[in-house]
C-alpha cells in the first residue's frame, strides 16, 4: 500500500477519535488490501476517502471498537443509503457476513479438544431459548465464542485465549462481560438440576432402609387389632412385620 494511502487512513481514524486503538489501522490496511486483490472494479467506482472509512468501520466490528456511523458518513461523502450498499457490497467480497460457528473457531485458534464440549454448551443454550419469548439469532459470532470459551474454562488457559474470543464474538467487553455471567449461571443450574434426582433418589432409599433397620432391630411383635384398632393400619403392620422377619432370616443364611 502507497504512503499516501497510509496517511489517508490515519488522517480518517484520527478524524473518526480512534487514534487509540493501535490495532485498527493494521486491520483496515489488511481489509483494503484484500478488497483491492478481489474486486478492483467495484474499488474503482468509489472514492478514496469512502471506501477507506467503511473498511475502517468493518475493521472496529471484530475488534470490538464502538464506531460512530455519523461521523463515518460525512467523511465518505456518500448518501446513506449509497453507503449501506457498499458496505454490504465489501461484507460480501471480503467474506465478513459469513457466520463464524465453533468449528471455525477452535481450528483458526487451535482449540479442536474444546469443540465436543462447546457444542454440548451451545445445544443446553439453544434448549433454553426454547422457553424464551426473547427472538436470538443463534448464528451471531457471540454465541459460538462464548460455548468455546465456557469449554475452554472447563480445562486449562481460557484466559489466555479469552481476548481472541472477545475479537471473534464481535461484542464490545461490558456486553461479553454479560453474557458470560448469564451463560455461567445457566450452566450452573443445568449442572444442579441434573444432580437433584440423583440426590433425591439416593435420599428415598436411605429413607428406606432406616425403615426397615428400624423394623428389623425391633423385637416388639405388631399390636392386636384392639390395640390399634384399625383394621387397614393393623394389617399394615403385620405386613412389615412379616417382610421384615423373613429379611433377617435371609441375611442370617446369607452370612
Amino acid at each position: 500500500m502507497q504512503k499516501s494511502e497510509t496517511s489517508v487512513i490515519d488522517q480518517l481514524i484520527r478524524k473518526l477519535g480512534l487514534h487509540g486503538e493501535e490495532k485498527l489501522k493494521e486491520k483496515t490496511t489488511e481489509l483494503l488490501r484484500l478488497l483491492e486483490l478481489k474486486s478492483s472494479r467495484t474499488g474503482s467506482a468509489i472514492n478514496e476517502y469512502a471506501k477507506t472509512v467503511i473498511c475502517i468501520e468493518l475493521a472496529t466490528t471484530p475488534l470490538g471498537i464502538t464506531f460512530d456511523s455519523e461521523i463515518g458518513l460525512k467523511l465518505s461523502g456518500l448518501r446513506k443509503t449509497a453507503y449501506e450498499n457498499y458496505k454490504r457490497t465489501f461484507e460480501k467480497i471480503l467474506e465478513l457476513n459469513k457466520p463464524v460457528g465453533i468449528n471455525e473457531i477452535c481450528v483458526q485458534l487451535g482449540l479442536h479438544e474444546y469443540q465436543k464440549k462447546a457444542t454440548q454448551f451451545l445445544e443446553i443454550y439453544k434448549k433454553h431459548l426454547e422457553g424464551s419469548t426473547d427472538e436470538v439469532d443463534i448464528t451471531h459470532p457471540q454465541y459460538a465464542a462464548m460455548a468455546v470459551y465456557q469449554a475452554c474454562k472447563t480445562g486449562k488457559g481460557s484466559k489466555t485465549v479469552k481476548p481472541k474470543l472477545v475479537t471473534y464474538s464481535h461484542l464490545k467487553s461490558a456486553q461479553w462481560t454479560k453474557l458470560e455471567q448469564k451463560w455461567d449461571n445457566l450452566l450452573k443450574d443445568h449442572m444442579n438440576t441434573g444432580a437433584k434426582p440423583k440426590k433425591k433418589i439416593e435420599a428415598n432409599e436411605q429413607e428406606v432402609q432406616n425403615k426397615e433397620n428400624k423394623t428389623l432391630n425391633s423385637s416388639e411383635k405388631p399390636k392386636s387389632l384392639d390395640e390399634v384398632g384399625d383394621y387397614e393400619s393393623w394389617k399394615q403392620g403385620m405386613l412389615d412385620y412379616a417382610y421384615a422377619k423373613l429379611k433377617k432370616q435371609a441375611l442370617a443364611q446369607a452370612k
